[in-house]
């Protein structure tokens, strides 16, 4: 398949993070798979969808608050400060209004080249699969083709999955991409201020 395909490198150069996530996964044929990478990397969502604008704002937000950074940084980190405060009751308004089911939530490791998971099913290395995945708490969903690279079976099964799964992204749009960048390094900045608190 060909696309929007990372290297090696690549994967490694984003933040890996351990989070819990609403997640997918499904078997495809080389076929199909590379007609739904084709969709999925030239897909663009409206201009009018409120994912698509709030992404835009916060990209312009941050453009910004970097700049203000350089001349006054206590100004700079109030108002990161009150962007963190504004996203939090947009997430909890957007809760109420289309709550999610977080109980199927489940752990992995994350990183906007792939993922690694627990599963109940054996899926052979370089099976090419399609993979829905909704973030939290925000409930972004993010839509992607993968590739297996590895599937260990566990010594002792957990939550009554058996396998140990890595997939490397090979087909995603670049505003889904930088939802999970930026997803990751918001999960990596509440990690560390967790880890200062404790300690």
């Amino acid at each position: 398949m060909k696309g929007n395909t990372d290297s090696n490198d690549d994967r490694r150069a984003y933040f890996r993070i351990n989070d819990r996530l609403l997640i997918s996964i499904k078997p495809l044929e080389p076929e199909s798979a590379w007609e739904l990478g084709k969709l999925i990397v030239s897909s663009t969502a409206p201009t009018s969808h409120p994912h698509h604008q709030l992404s835009s704002l916060e990209t312009a937000f941050h453009h910004l608050t970097d700049q203000i950074g350089h001349a006054d940084r206590d100004v700079a980190r109030a108002l990161r400060m009150l962007d963190e405060k504004i996203n939090l009751l947009a997430s909890n308004v957007q809760h109420l209004l289309q709550p999610i089911d977080d109980t199927q939530a489940q752990a992995v490791n994350l990183s906007a080249g792939g993922v690694s998971m627990l599963s109940d099913q054996v899926i052979p290395p370089k099976t090419p699969v399609e993979v829905n995945i909704t973030l939290l708490p925000s409930g972004l969903p993010i839509r992607a083709v993968a590739k297996v690279i590895s599937c260990e079976q566990l010594v002792t099964a957990q939550d009554g999955k058996a396998f140990s799964v890595r997939l490397a992204f090979t087909h995603m749009n670049e505003s889904d991409r930088n939802i999970l960048v930026k997803h990751s390094l918001t999960r990596q900045a509440e990690n560390l201020r967790q880890q200062k608190q404790l300690g």
